[in-house]
């Protein structure tokens, strides 16, 4: 029912949408990622022997947004592990929407998240609540949202690092933040981003596979705007009881992007 009263919701959104939508402005672009663990501060090698650079991988992925006069709509694809064999690969997929319900950007908003990864790994999380459009001005912007999360999940048990299916349903709420500043410094272009989710009153079985009843997920991005159609730069991810793992961890991800 919860999953139902979720994809209702969304498709409520989106058919509500006019027909003669005015666009306003968005982006698209494919990038080449290499994500590199042993360059944060906050990892180490796991007591199994196994190397934090194990986990340094190469990603390819397509992102795209959009802003109309409604609200805005954002996704990304990652086909992650490229540099690895083919039974060493995932792949993650996001889609979220804005739908403002009010002239002063108060939104309806939801969110889908599905990542897959080697030895069986998956997990989708679900979020629907509302959102606030309106910090905006010329070269910035400011979307947070707060809603109530859902998720599905086949997970590590931290105490053993054996896989486990669970159907974690409902799992608290999920507060979270998308910004941008574009800018010109010393006669080029930059642009600084970030993003972050805040997830609390997790439930009890999900909570123990995570290392705790909260979690932060996020990154703080820099990217050089060299060309009209090519940017590169540096992107830190940062992660606290969350992706199986307690505590804080942390990479750095180097990315190559063409821009449409």
């Amino acid at each position: 029912m919860r999953k139902s009263l979720l994809a209702l919701g969304v498709v409520a959104a989106v058919s509500a949408v006019p027909a003669q939508a005015e666009y306003l402005f968005g982006f698209g672009s494919m990038y080449a990622d290499y994500q590199v663990w042993d360059h944060g501060i906050g990892n180490d090698d796991d007591n199994n022997g196994n190397k934090i650079s194990d986990r340094n991988q190469a990603v390819i992925g397509i992102e795209g947004g959009a802003v109309f006069d409604w609200g805005q709509i954002y996704g990304f694809y990652d086909y992650e592990g490229v540099d690895r064999a083919g039974d060493d690969r995932g792949a993650s997929t996001k889609g979220s929407i804005h739908y403002n319900l009010t002239e002063s950007g108060v939104s309806l908003y939801a969110q889908v998240y599905n990542t897959d990864a080697d030895a069986g790994f998956h997990e989708q999380n679900r979020v629907l609540g509302l959102g606030y459009t309106g910090l905006k001005g010329d070269g910035w912007g400011f979307t947070p949202f707060l809603g109530v999360h859902q998720v599905n999940t086949t997970f590590t048990d931290l105490s053993d690092d054996n896989y486990s299916s669970i159907n974690a349903g409902s799992n608290g709420g999920m507060a979270g933040w998308v910004g941008y500043y574009n800018t010109d410094i010393a006669g080029q272009n930059f642009t600084f981003s970030t993003w972050g989710e805040y997830e609390f009153a997790r439930n009890d079985e999900y909570a123990d596979s995570q290392g705790g009843d909260w979690g932060l997920n996020g990154s703080a991005n820099a990217m050089w705007n060299f060309h009209q159609n090519w940017s590169t730069g540096v992107l830190y991810r940062f992660t606290v009881n969350k992706l199986g793992r307690e505590g804080y961890e942390d990479l750095v991800i180097y990315r190559v992007q063409y821009n449409f």
